[in-house]
This record gives structure tokens, sequence and C-alpha cells, in this order.
């Protein structure tokens, strides 16, 4: 197995050739196989997590435990929204959260998808995800439906739900309150590339696992956004970079190019596509 001059390995201490034998295991894996990849990356961190509350607090309460969990998650300053500080934590990951909020969403006929970590992870370099990003084309009507439906068992805020309906923010926040699992909600906005990603939204399905079903943004449109998250952040974020590769590297030449390159000059990231393709071995 050879690469193309300029190919850069998702980390420095993985040579060339095993990363290729990586990619190669990882294409032949099928949708339920990626998804246990992903969920068994998720239970580690979980598992890590609470091994490290148990060392430094051996005598803890079920209850102390939980409290010190949500402490331990990257929105711990959140905790005081968890409204059932008793109930015992159950660990589950962000793919059962898009399914269970999936089967909401579709109950009231709102249209969605999968994007972020999760949506790179499924189509790329499996990782680890934090939260579950959403994106919702959402009305004032579907809105009150969610409240009403998720209200007790998610922690879920009407007023924060109206200021990013109004546009005062972008999005709002659902959390299970039993797993501390959390969703970020991002209202779809009007311009011609979201309405584009939610035009080629994917429907993720597993004919092993078939309530597992829930709609994914494109692997095209994955790469995009994160090179326009990358922009934003003026290139800090290495691990944007790397979930790009890793999507182009999984992917290859299945991706629609020209598609990349129309939307990559029109939303200003065209740029920084020649690199992520000569770094994933698809351009030199």
């Amino acid at each position: 197995m050879h690469a193309l001059a300029g190919y850069k390995t998702q980390s420095e201490d993985t040579s060339i050739e095993s990363e290729l034998v990586l990619f190669n295991l990882l294409r032949s894996k099928n949708t339920v196989e990626r998804a246990r990849l992903v969920r068994r990356a998720n239970r580690k961190c979980q598992q890590y997590a609470l091994l490290g509350i148990q060392h430094d607090f051996p005598n803890a309460s079920k209850h102390e435990i939980r409290q010190h969990y949500i402490r331990r998650r990257s929105w711990q300053a959140r905790d005081t929204y968890i409204t059932n500080p008793n109930e015992e934590l159950m660990l589950e990951d962000s793919l059962w959260l898009a399914v269970k909020i999936a089967q909401i969403f579709d109950r009231f006929a709102i249209a969605y998808y999968v994007g972020g970590s999760v949506a790179s992870s499924l189509q790329g370099e499996v990782r680890a995800t934090e939260d579950l990003d959403l994106v919702a084309d959402l009305t004032r009507s579907q809105a009150e439906h969610l409240i009403d439906t998720m209200s007790g068992e998610f922690y879920i805020s009407d007023v924060a739900i109206a200021d990013a309906l109004a546009g005062r923010t972008s999005s709002f926040n659902i959390i299970h309150q039993a797993t501390i699992e959390k969703a970020d909600i991002f209202i779809l906005r009007g311009d011609a590339f979201a309405r584009s990603k939610m035009a080629r939204r994917q429907l993720y399905t597993s004919s092993e696992e078939p309530d597992m079903a829930f709609y994914l943004c494109s692997a095209e449109d994955i790469i995009l956004q994160k090179l326009v998250w990358l922009k934003m952040t003026k290139g800090e974020s290495q691990k944007q970079w790397r979930d790009i590769l890793g999507v182009l590297k999984l992917q290859g030449e299945n991706l629609d190019f020209s598609y990349l390159w129309q939307w990559a000059d029109i939303i200003g990231v065209a740029e920084a596509l020649p690199q992520a393709l000569t770094e994933a071995g698809l351009y030199n």
C-alpha cells in the first residue's frame, strides 16, 4: 500500500503503512460495526471518568458519584439544570440519544440531521464524542410540542428555544436527565448552504438494529462545515482538522468532489481544501 506525497497520518506515532491498514479495516465495517466502534469509544471515556471518581472518592454514595460525574462532563456548570438529582446514573451515549431525539422529532414532522463529531465519527475516524449536535428546521408550534413532550425526562428550556427561534442565539440545549447526555440543537438558517445540507441529509439505518434510524449530515457537508468551524477558530482546533482528514480518508473516491469544490468556493473555505485533500492522500 502506498500513499501520495503529502499524506499526513492522524497521529504522529502512527506510520503511514499502519494507518492505511487501519482505514482499510474501517472501510470494511458495515453500519452496525461502525456504530459499535463509536459506542465503545464513548463507553471507555465514561468508564475512565467513573474509575477516576471511585479512586478520588472511595466512600462516595451513588448520589455523590452521580454529582461528581455531572461535574466532570464538559458542560459541568450546567449541573444545576438537572431536576432529578437523586436519580441513579444510567450510562448511554450520543448514538442512543440521537435515536431517542429522532423518534420525537419524527413524531412532530421536524426536519433535522445529526452533524458534528457524531457524523464525522460514523463517516470517518472513530472517536469519543462529548455532545450530540443536531440541526433542526423548527417552528414555534413544533417547539411547543417538544416542550410538552420532553419536559421531565429531559431538561428543555422554553426561554432558550424562544431565543434560538428569534435569532438571539443559534442553538438551545436538551439534556437527558437519567444519562446526563446532552444535545445541542441548532436552528436551521435560511442561507443556501444550510438548505443544501438539509436537502442532502441521509437516513442512517441498520437492518440488524431496526430502532437505530436517524438522519445524518452527508460526508461532503460535514467536511465543509468543519472547514467553516476551523476558519472561525482561526485554525486552532486540531480536533476539527483531524475529523476532516478522517472523513476524507475513509470516504475517498466515493466523495462528490465537484460538490466539495463548488461549495468550498461559495462559503470561503476553498483555500484550505487543497491542503486537506493532500494530507488525506486524495490530491497531489
